[in-house]
């Protein structure tokens, strides 16, 4: 009879163990599930091909991006991800802190080896603008931080509220984008068409390019394509050149062969760029 219930008692623990076991099981598989199921929709959105790598690692605290072999890694804590959704109780927390370790990668932020508050913010508002293209509201978009930031702070994070803000800005961007071409129709027009460029300006050793307009201002176009007059063109009283290249009060000698020269204090000069011709026909 003894035999009889030990048996039945070890059958019992078995029982337990196993359950423990497959709860342990479920446990890992669930963050597993949504931190890959997360990235892959967030990537969608954003109309890129899914090179991310997503891999569970206990030894971070909450999410990480970093590059190992040339590949985009973003690593997570399972039980921050489960607490992360017991607390919150929606997946929109979960997203909004992967959507951030993507954008760190697409900001180009795991290059360097240390991170800044100013690249934080970038990642906030990356979450709050592909967020708000995934559907979520705004304070979907902020619940993560808003329920347990305390534990995505560093030394290198911002304040909480400015990330608040910078998530509130990416999201409202979104907003303002939805349902709003990119270009109006007068903007089909192309610009050079309303604008008359006479020269183009190249100096060596530098990408940029620079346009003389018919009122004489030398422009240089922003990383947005928004026109900034930077200089003038103004007349020469030097013999040896036709006009003055103008920019902060750095003075370039332009020569009839559409040579930039620039004179050293000492007399002597160097030439440092040239002079296109855009607009013949008006200088003929």
């Amino acid at each position: 009879m003894k035999i009889k219930y030990f048996l039945l008692f070890f059958l019992f623990l078995n029982d337990i163990n196993a359950q423990d076991s497959l709860s342990e099981e479920n446990y890992a598989v669930e963050p597993d599930r949504i931190a890959k199921e997360a990235v892959s929709k967030i990537v969608q959105y954003t109309g890129l091909t899914p090179n991310f790598i997503v891999v569970a690692d206990n030894n971070v605290s909450t999410a990480i991006a970093y590059l190992k072999n040339n590949n985009r890694i973003i690593a997570y804590n399972p039980k921050f991800i489960e607490k992360l959704n017991d607390k919150t109780a929606t997946n929109w927390a979960a997203v909004s802190v992967l959507a951030h370790e993507i954008g760190h990668h697409l900001s180009g932020h795991t290059l360097p080896k240390n991170s800044s508050p100013g690249n934080e913010l970038i990642a906030d508002k990356f979450s709050g603008f592909i967020l708000f293209q995934m559907g979520a509201t705004l304070k979907d978009a902020k619940t993560a931080l808003s329920t347990i930031g305390h534990e995505m702070d560093t030394t290198k994070h911002p304040p909480k509220l400015a990330r608040l803000a910078a998530i509130e800005e990416g999201w409202v961007e979104a907003q303002n984008l939805r349902n709003v071409n990119a270009y109006t129709p007068s903007e089909n027009t192309p610009k050079e068409c309303l604008t008359q460029f006479e020269y183009q300006c190249y100096f060596y050793g530098d990408d940029n390019v620079y346009l003389i307009d018919e009122k004489d201002n030398v422009i240089w176009y922003d990383n947005y394509g928004k026109p900034i007059i930077i200089g003038v063109k103004e007349k020469s009283t030097n013999p040896k050149y036709e006009w003055i290249y103008n920019y902060l009060d750095n003075y370039y000698g332009v020569d009839a062969k559409g040579n930039m020269w620039k004179e050293t204090t000492y007399g002597s000069f160097f030439k440092v760029g040239e002079i296109k011709l855009l607009n013949k026909d008006k200088n003929e």
